[in-house]
């Protein structure tokens, strides 16, 4: 991916977009209206849906509002590019292809200006949440994946919701030391160890979200990580680059933060 052309790049991740978050539907229709109308390129770093198993899904409304949101976008010149999370990674490229969205791999790099950035969802940063690295290959493998392709979809829908009330006791069970990036996890990326190998190697920016805490930090000279967060009632942080240098910003709601 290169840079050209003009207006601001941004970068969102964790919208977690569902029935039974009507608020953040709203929210993400007027960021779509605002900064994203006038952005040139808009990358989703993961999360977009609270999951996502089937296709069958972009029929119910709360799935197809945000879709055609980002449809709308790439008709009007707008480049979307999504990568995969946690919740959402049986997205497939074909299906994206209908909306004029790009799916890219997760690890991917670009160049800013003379910035080399590596943007990543974040669950591969968790080096030491063993449990769920280990949930995490199991559940992408292609084996199990084509086990579970057959399953009618109202079948997959309630495996989807029960995994993600599991995941969400797991969660809170654990300190915010095994759930947050690893230091160490977090050097080697910016240096472009496996599986962050890339030509653009070492980098001078991470983006990535997941872990839900936004921030701009400085990890060694020239080296700097970029967190996205978790979108609420309240609003949700992204990542802006204007052309020269990226910021965290703030994108206000009209409610007040979910418990």
């Amino acid at each position: 991916m290169g840079d050209g052309a003009d207006g601001p790049v941004l970068f969102i991740s964790d919208l977690h977009l569902g029935p039974d978050r009507p608020d953040l539907q709203a929210l993400f229709h007027a960021f779509c209206a605002g900064p994203g109308r006038r952005a040139r390129a808009l990358f989703i770093l993961g999360d977009l849906f609270d999951y996502w198993i089937h296709p069958a899904q972009a029929r119910e409304p709360a799935y197809a509002a945000p879709l055609g949101d980002l449809a709308a976008l790439t008709e009007e010149g707008v480049a979307v590019y999504l990568l995969v999370g946690n919740r959402d990674f049986p997205l497939s490229p074909a299906f994206l292809k209908r909306y004029g969205i790009a799916l890219i791999p997760d690890p991917s790099s670009l160049r800013l200006g003379a910035k080399r950035v590596l943007l990543t969802h974040g669950d591969l940063l968790c080096s030491d949440d063993h449990r769920y690295q280990r949930f995490r290959r199991i559940i992408r493998h292609p084996l199990t994946r084509f086990l579970l392709r057959p399953l009618p979809y109202p079948w997959l829908r309630r495996l989807a919701q029960g995994l993600r009330r599991g995941s969400q006791r797991e969660v809170a069970r654990k300190p915010i030391t095994i759930t947050d990036a690893h230091p160490d996890a977090i050097a080697a990326a910016l240096q472009g160890a496996d599986p962050f190998a890339g030509p653009l190697a070492p980098y001078h920016l991470l983006v990535h979200g997941h872990t839900h805490r936004p921030q701009w930090e400085e990890i060694s000279s020239g080296q700097h990580r970029l967190v996205l967060g978790a979108w609420e009632a309240s609003g949700a942080f992204y990542g802006i680059w204007d052309g020269a240098v990226m910021n965290l910003t703030f994108f206000p709601g009209a409610g007040e933060p979910s418990t």
